[in-house]
């Protein structure tokens, strides 16, 4: 009789939907960001430092996401993202960070150590003049105060 208790609390424990944690979270050196970076499908690179820090250096190619997830709108699709932080950044914000870019479909890495592992494994550094990307270049940023309160800057007729 107990087994029976045992067995189907068990059976209802494997077969009761699992609890909606975090969205995965996987780390990458940078070593293997290199070389995946030089494939033909490379991931996309957001610099989540700050502005300061990626007008400084940052991995070229990566695109300035801001320091606040609420205010990046990913992109939709399901492709390869690492995020670029400082090793300061606090477990609630890499979290969100992680949620923006999982609810759309992003598979989401953190470069490990950062910047100064990139550095200290012989990556480049790429000095942006902006922290926008161009138009057309996926993912497109629109700079804050462009559309303030839901008015366009710039009205086409």
């Amino acid at each position: 009789m107990i087994s029976h208790l045992i067995g189907g609390l068990l059976l209802i424990l494997s077969t009761a939907p699992a609890s909606a944690g975090p969205p995965a979270l996987h780390t990458i050196d940078a070593q293997r960001l290199a070389v995946w970076l030089d494939s033909p499908e490379p991931p996309l690179v957001l610099d989540v430092r700050g502005r300061e820090a990626y007008l400084a250096g940052t991995l070229p190619g990566a695109f300035d996401a801001g320091t606040d997830p609420k205010g990046y709108l990913p992109h939709h699709g399901g492709d390869p993202v690492v995020l670029l932080a400082e090793d300061t950044l606090d477990h609630a914000r890499l979290a969100a960070w992680t949620a923006r870019l999982a609810d759309v479909g992003h598979r989401v890495w953190l470069l490990s150590g950062g910047m100064a592992a990139w550095v200290e494994g012989g990556g480049t550094v790429e000095q942006p003049d902006t922290t926008y990307a161009q138009p057309g270049r996926v993912p497109f940023l629109i700079p804050r105060g462009l559309c303030e309160g839901g008015e366009p800057a710039q009205v086409f007729e």
